[in-house]
């Protein structure tokens, strides 16, 4: 996944931080009760749900939490704190285990957006000021030695190569994780961009795409290196090029796209549908999902560019297994928030309700929650788009509406701002 950032305001009073304990979330047996009937509509077959005791990671209020799938980061203090210096305490816990690994001292002077921990080595991005200035710190992890610090924005690092991938107007550059030395920099282009594309399964782009005046390169991200290059005609710009996954889409002077497949930009095919005022999704399943504002979602097939069906009730689609999760692009108050479509038609097969989408469980499955308004309860369970049915895992008190499905657990952040996790598995 790309990494999850839960938050919960800030408070002014100073609250001591105590060792990880492992409590019981009070019960509301009665509220509980009460929901029983919302969730027996989607999954009356199910056994009543049960609270279940979570473990509890201590945290304060204007905590946030980072998750990458083998730890969770919480970082002291508001993450919308801009333009003010500050020392943050960044504790790192392993994940599913909860073990503190470490605790890292990063200062900073703005609003931290990202943490990645890679070796020995904590990276932080934070925002400067409110006109988009960005900025990345190393620090060597459970210290608060500063290792180097850059004006910009951090994109991705890579813990097998040892570096971090950095990006400013002018450039995308690859720093030394434990030096800050630049180890290569590639210069953005005036009339063009350079995009990152194909995400691993580190969180690192694949390919860099670079676009100027007519010319298309793919880039190795790794060292920077050109591995293709070809010209298109018109120039293409920031607004008619789409990399999507192992695909470029780009306008090739006739009505439609012409797809190049990455890295070595191999011509594959030309599509006349209409794709301009669009944006292209990445990892929609086996198509090529083109969103367009009062449109909706047309699904295009990857491999020849046919146009499959355009559909304007869909506002966003998620693949799981062979079938697409979608959200309306209009809802109204008794709507449900989660439909089950068929990739092949865009038609919808059934919906969820107001069960909300997770995490997908690898086997066509997922996870998913739903809230019980007003009572600071959530259910969790494993959703079965296949048979549209629902398998009740358990039930989770005092949450503040922030859950995610991470390292076969629910994390959530709980009215108190402690950090809950119970097992999915």
């Amino acid at each position: 996944m790309a990494n999850g950032v839960i938050e919960l305001g800030e408070v002014t009073r100073e609250t001591p931080v105590v060792v990880m304990t492992d409590r019981l979330v009070p019960r509301r047996a009665l509220l509980v009760l009460l929901s029983i009937v919302l969730v027996a509509t989607t999954a009356a077959a199910a056994p009543l749900p049960t609270l279940v005791r979570p473990v509890i990671v201590p945290a304060r209020l204007g905590d946030t939490m980072f998750l990458d799938g083998r730890r969770m980061l919480l970082v002291s203090g508001s993450a919308a704190l801009v333009s003010q210096v500050s020392h943050r305490v960044v504790r790192a816990y392993d994940l599913p285990g909860t073990r503190l690994l470490s605790t890292t001292t990063v200062t900073v002077s703005g609003g931290i957006n990202q943490v990645v921990a890679a070796g020995d080595t904590m990276v932080v991005s934070y925002q400067v000021d409110a006109s988009g200035t960005w900025a990345t710190v190393a620090v060597a992890e459970g210290t608060e030695m500063t290792r180097w610090r850059r004006t910009a924005r951090l994109i991705a690092v890579s813990e097998a190569d040892g570096q971090a991938l950095l990006g400013t107007d002018e450039a995308v550059y690859a720093i030394d994780l434990r030096s800050g030395a630049t180890r290569w920099k590639l210069p953005r282009p005036p009339a063009g961009y350079i995009a990152e594309t194909g995400w691993d399964s580190e969180n690192y782009p694949r390919w860099l795409v670079l676009t100027d005046s007519g010319r298309l390169e793919s880039r190795d991200p790794h060292t920077g290196a050109l591995l293709a290059s070809r010209t298109v005609a018109p120039g293409p710009g920031r607004a008619n090029v789409w990399p999507v996954d192992d695909l470029v889409m780009a306008d090739d002077g006739s009505p439609g796209f012409a797809a190049y497949r990455l890295p070595g930009l191999i011509p594959l095919w030309h599509t006349g549908a209409d794709l301009s005022g669009i944006w292209m999704q990445a990892a929609c399943g086996k198509l090529i999902c083109t969103f367009r504002q009062q449109r909706g979602l047309t699904a295009i097939d990857p491999a020849d560019g046919r146009e499959l069906w355009e559909n304007p009730d869909w506002a966003y689609a998620e693949p799981v297994g062979p079938y697409l999760l979608a959200t309306r692009a209009e809802r109204g108050v008794d709507d449900p928030g989660l439909w089950v479509i068929d990739p092949a038609t865009g038609r919808p097969r059934g919906d969820f309700g107001r069960w909300e989408f997770l995490a997908a469980t690898g086997d066509g499955r997922f996870y998913g929650k739903l809230d019980v308004p007003g009572a600071y309860l959530v259910h969790y369970g494993i959703l079965d788009p296949r048979t549209l049915s629902v398998r009740l895992l358990g039930t989770a008190a005092d949450v503040s509406n922030s859950c995610q499905a991470v390292a076969g657990q629910l994390i959530c952040r709980l009215v108190d701002a402690s950090v809950a996790l119970w097992p999915l598995r």
